[in-house]
């Protein structure tokens, strides 16, 4: 996703790409396309941007093992500035120092790591979730198992004995 710099004037504008997630070079857990909307502002000095990713994850439910597709999106801000001079007094997570002749700024990159950060640590298919049993395995939103539900740890019995005297 390449967006030609050169000739644009100062000020905003606004870019749309739909991509599929292949050419962004992201995993196969990633599917269909990755929808981006872009906002750029050109000033004198920099270029920011604000992109918002749209994509379809391939997930599977911690709680109960199912796999499941979830729409996700995700948002970020990157500056790019015109002083090379200066390039090591800048954040390079936030601002990308570029020469003053650079014609295209590609934020195919910046996309597919954002993407991929964005990707939720816990993934559950429905809030409802009751997940699996963890004696015998049985899927708790289908059905109920008979499993015991003392959760009691066995090293404390002997106290337990105690108490109950």
């Amino acid at each position: 996703m390449k967006i030609k710099i050169s000739t644009l004037s100062e000020g905003r504008h606004f870019y749309d790409f739909e991509v599929p997630v292949s050419e962004i070079d992201l995993p196969a857990d990633f599917i269909d396309n990755c929808i981006i909307s872009v906002q750029l502002e050109k000033t004198k000095n920099q270029i920011f941007i604000t992109s918002n990713i749209e994509y379809k994850h391939n997930s599977q439910c911690d709680r109960c093992l199912k796999n499941f597709k979830q729409s996700l999106a995700t948002k970020y801000n990157m500056s790019y500035v015109y002083d090379v001079a200066h390039k090591d007094e800048y954040d390079e997570n936030v601002v990308t120092v570029i020469p003053k002749e650079v014609d295209i700024i590609d934020i195919t990159n910046d996309v597919k790591e954002y993407s991929i950060l964005s990707v939720p640590l816990k993934n559950v298919c429905s809030e409802n979730c009751k997940g699996l049993c963890a004696h015998c395995g049985k899927d708790l939103n289908f059905e109920a198992c008979s499993c015991e539900t003392d959760s009691s740890d066995p090293r404390w019995l002997e106290l337990k004995k105690i108490i109950n005297k």
